[in-house]
């Protein structure tokens, strides 16, 4: 069943946000069967941030932050989750208006929410059909031709008319390396940036100047698309994803 995850405070008197969200807990069809992974503030209202987040990133699904609940705590699990899964902070004095609130964020997380661009979205399924395919390089099976790239096992067709633009941009930061063969282009992974491409995959996130590049198009994609990237969660840098 599909996880969205919830932080309230202790339980303090009847009928509060963690009352609520137990009883939510107990009777899953209110709100629509999904599985309710539910984490108690510290006593000043935050969270741990990094330990949450991990465990968010082993298992997607959306986030819903019942208030009270420190702005800065809001601030990082946005910052860590961005572009991931959508992150929504609410009120909870009352079960129906909680399972209102459920049932929204986990609507927003069916519906592709949050968006990425798209040539950032294209850039992380190409490094992944590269790798995937064993494309780092040394002989002539080590390079897949560009015409080759947006033909499915990773890289939908629809994507082709954005392939050769974010080649170009992944070969001027030196992601990716490029050889001439037949007056055609063949592409590989760049053997020298393996720590750095894997840890792209695994975060899910490119250096800012990259992305910059990558956003300038209006045209946005899905980050349910990149579920695909799952595979490189928890993975070590030389290892890859699983073939």
């Amino acid at each position: 069943m599909p996880v969205v995850y919830i932080g309230h405070a202790a339980n303090q008197y009847a009928g509060d946000a963690a009352a609520l969200v137990e009883l939510c807990v107990r009777e899953p069809d209110g709100h629509g069967g999904w599985v309710i992974k539910a984490t108690i503030y510290e006593r000043n209202s935050s969270l741990n941030v990094r330990e949450f987040c991990s465990v968010v990133r082993q298992t997607p699904g959306p986030v819903l932050l019942i208030r009270p609940v420190q702005n800065k705590t809001v601030e990082l699990v946005r910052e860590k989750l961005d572009g991931f899964v959508p992150v929504v902070v609410c009120e909870a004095y009352e079960i129906d208006g909680l399972r209102a609130s459920i049932a929204d964020v986990c609507r927003r997380h069916q519906g592709g929410e949050p968006h990425e661009a798209l040539d950032v979205v294209v850039a992380f399924l190409l490094m992944r059909k590269l790798d995937q395919e064993h494309m780092w390089t040394g002989n002539s099976k080590g390079y897949m031709w560009s015409s080759d790239i947006p033909k499915g096992r990773g890289v939908d067709d629809k994507y082709s008319g954005r392939v050769p633009h974010v080649l170009n941009t992944l070969f001027q930061e030196e992601i990716v390396v490029c050889k001439i063969s037949n007056s055609k282009k063949k592409y590989a992974l760049n053997p020298d940036k393996r720590e750095l491409i894997y840890g792209y995959l695994r975060k899910r996130r490119l250096p800012d100047s990259l992305h910059r590049k990558l956003s300038r198009s209006n045209d946005v994609e899905s980050v349910r698309v990149l579920d695909c990237l799952d595979i490189y969660t928890g993975v070590d840098e030389d290892e890859g994803g699983e073939r």
